[in-house]
C-alpha cells in the first residue's frame, strides 16, 4: 500500500471525496485546514491506495518544531477500513519521510481492540502517551424514528424536555456570532476554562459555511443556552455549547439539546456525535447529562505515533508531542 499526493482536482475535490468512503469526519475537512492555518499548520492530502485501487484518505497537518524540521498530525485521520489502518499509517510515514519529520501522530476512528493494538505494534506505530482529540464519544442515531429516540432516553430526560416545553423555553437558529460567544464567554467565566476568542468563530463560520449551524433556547429575552454543530454529508458533530446556569426549574438545555438533534435529522444527517465524554472525574456531571438522550458509546484506539526520522525522534517524545497537543 502507498500514499500519493492528492491531484489539484482531487484537493478541490477533498471533501466529496470524504463523502464517498462513507465515514468522512470535519477535522479531516477542507474547511478544517483553512480553520489550521490560522495557527500556523500547513495540511498536505493523500490518496492510500494499492494496484487494486483506492483504500483510504488523509490530510496530514503540518508545523514546525525546531528550524527545519516539522512535526505532522492526521486529526481522526487516516480514513480507511480498520483492516487496513496499519498499513495504511505506515505508508504515510513512507512518504512524510521524504523530508525533516520528527513524528507522524494519527488519531483514527478505529474501534479500541487489543487486536488492533497487536497489528499496528507490528508495524512501529504505538499508542502515544497524549490525546489531542476525544478518545470516547457518544454516537446518536438520527435514522430511528422520534419515538424510538425518546424511548431510549432515560425516563427524566424526557420528562425534563417535556417540561422545558411547557415552560415555555424558545429554542431558535442564529447566525449572530456575537450573541452565541456571549453566553458561552459567561459560561467559561463561572466554569473556569478558556474558550476561543470571538474572530476564531468567525473563521469557523467562513470555512464551514451552511455546514455550521448555531441554535440558542431562551426563557423570555434571556439567552440560556447555545450550542455550535457542523455537518458534513449525513453526519454532524456539537463542537461548543453551554448552559448559563439560570433557570434551573425549566430545564433549557435538554431541550436545546433535543432540538438540535431534530433539526440535524431533518436535515438528513443519520450520525450525530456529541463530541467526547469525560476521561476524569472533572467533567463527570457533563458526561451524564449526555448519557441521558441514549445513544452508543464509542471508544476508539486513540493517539497513535510513529517516528519518520528515527534520529530526531528524541525530540519528538522530550517536547515536541506535548506542544503538538496543546496547539493541534
Amino acid at each position: 500500500m502507498r500514499a500519493r499526493p492528492a491531484t489539484e482536482d482531487e484537493s478541490r475535490g477533498w471533501d466529496g471525496l470524504l463523502q464517498q468512503t462513507t465515514r468522512p469526519h470535519l477535522l479531516q475537512s477542507r474547511g478544517w485546514a483553512e480553520l489550521k492555518s490560522l495557527t500556523g499548520w500547513r495540511a498536505e492530502r493523500y490518496v492510500i491506495e494499492d494496484d487494486t485501487g483506492r483504500h483510504g484518505l488523509a490530510q496530514v497537518l503540518r508545523k514546525r518544531a525546531v528550524p527545519g524540521v516539522e512535526v505532522a498530525y492526521a486529526p481522526r485521520g487516516p480514513v480507511c477500513d480498520e483492516a487496513a489502518l496499519p498499513e495504511a499509517i505506515a505508508a504515510l510515514r513512507t512518504v512524510l519521510g521524504r523530508s525533516l519529520v520528527l513524528s507522524l501522530l494519527c488519531d483514527p476512528e478505529a474501534t479500541q481492540s487489543d487486536a488492533l493494538v497487536a497489528r499496528l505494534g507490528a508495524r512501529g506505530i504505538r499508542r502515544s502517551p497524549i490525546y489531542v482529540q476525544p478518545r470516547r464519544t457518544l454516537l446518536m442515531d438520527l435514522g430511528q424514528d422520534q419515538d424510538a429516540m425518546l424511548a431510549a432516553m432515560r425516563k427524566k430526560t424526557r420528562q425534563y424536555i417535556r417540561k422545558a416545553e411547557r415552560e415555555g423555553v424558545v429554542t431558535e437558529r442564529t447566525t449572530d456570532l456575537a450573541r452565541f460567544h456571549r453566553l458561552l464567554r459567561g459560561v467559561a467565566e463561572r466554569d473556569r476554562f478558556g474558550i476561543h476568542d470571538l474572530a476564531y468563530f468567525a473563521c469557523l463560520a467562513e470555512a464551514f459555511g451552511d455546514g455550521m449551524h448555531l441554535l440558542m433556547a431562551r426563557v423570555g429575552s434571556e439567552d440560556v443556552g447555545a450550542l455550535l454543530v457542523i455537518r458534513m454529508g449525513d453526519r454532524a458533530w456539537e463542537l461548543f455549547g453551554g448552559w448559563s446556569g439560570t433557570h434551573t426549574e425549566e430545564r433549557p438545555f435538554y431541550l436545546l439539546k433535543w432540538r438540535s438533534l431534530m433539526l440535524m435529522k431533518d436535515l438528513g444527517v443519520r450520525r450525530y456525535d456529541m463530541w467526547g465524554l469525560a476521561e476524569g472525574d472533572e467533567l463527570a456531571g457533563v458526561e451524564n447529562f449526555k448519557l441521558g438522550f441514549g445513544g452508543e458509546i464509542a471508544t476508539w484506539v486513540g493517539a497513535l505515533e510513529t517516528p519518520v526520522t528515527s534520529v530526531l525522534y528524541p525530540l519528538w517524545r522530550f517536547g515536541a508531542r506535548r506542544r503538538l497537543a496543546a496547539t493541534a
